[in-house]
């Protein structure tokens, strides 16, 4: 078999690979409910590819200080779990609380937009978690806050709403 067919079928085979791969990666803003404008639903979240709902979906932002929502410690996926949080808006920002009984090993952000229209407004964007949680974790905090408070301790920071995920 010479060089060039040898070449040819790895070209082949690594594009497979690379479409199938990119495929199979999961797309929260086409999971996530959408208002009219097509910006995510204020007071939805996505756990584990789930959506909740953790207050009135009618309202533009979030309207109540604390939040709770609890899931099933069956429903984790090798002690992982996902959440999935709209920002609302530019200058709010989710901050996930440290504790020893879980780590967020990563935090990405996923642009939200319809159709290939960026909406004019509030922030269209989702802020995605994905935290590693120990057998005996039993509830996640995080707060929706001013970006000013990112860099200061989780108990310091004061939160315009609280997120609690509780697990059973």
């Amino acid at each position: 078999m010479d060089l060039h067919k040898i070449l040819l079928k790895l070209s082949i085979i690594t594009i497979i690979l690379s479409i199938t791969a990119c495929s199979t990666s999961v797309k929260y803003s086409s999971i996530i409910p959408r208002d009219e404008k097509g910006y995510p639903k204020a007071n939805c979240l996505i756990i584990n590819k789930t959506v909740y709902t953790i207050g009135d979906t009618s309202l533009t932002y979030f309207d109540q200080k604390k939040y709770e929502v609890n899931i099933s410690r069956e429903s984790l996926k090798n002690n992982t779990l996902t959440v999935v949080l709209p920002t609302m808006y530019a200058i709010n920002t989710w901050i996930i609380s440290d504790s020893n009984d879980y780590k967020a090993i990563n935090t990405d952000i996923e642009e939200c937009y319809i159709k290939g229209v960026v909406p004019e407004g509030p922030s269209s964007d989702l802020k995605i978690f994905k935290i590693e949680i120990s057998d005996n974790c039993q509830s996640i905090s995080f707060k929706w806050t001013n970006v000013n408070y990112m860099n200061e301790d989780f108990e310091n920071i004061e939160e315009d709403s609280l997120l609690l995920i509780n697990i059973d």
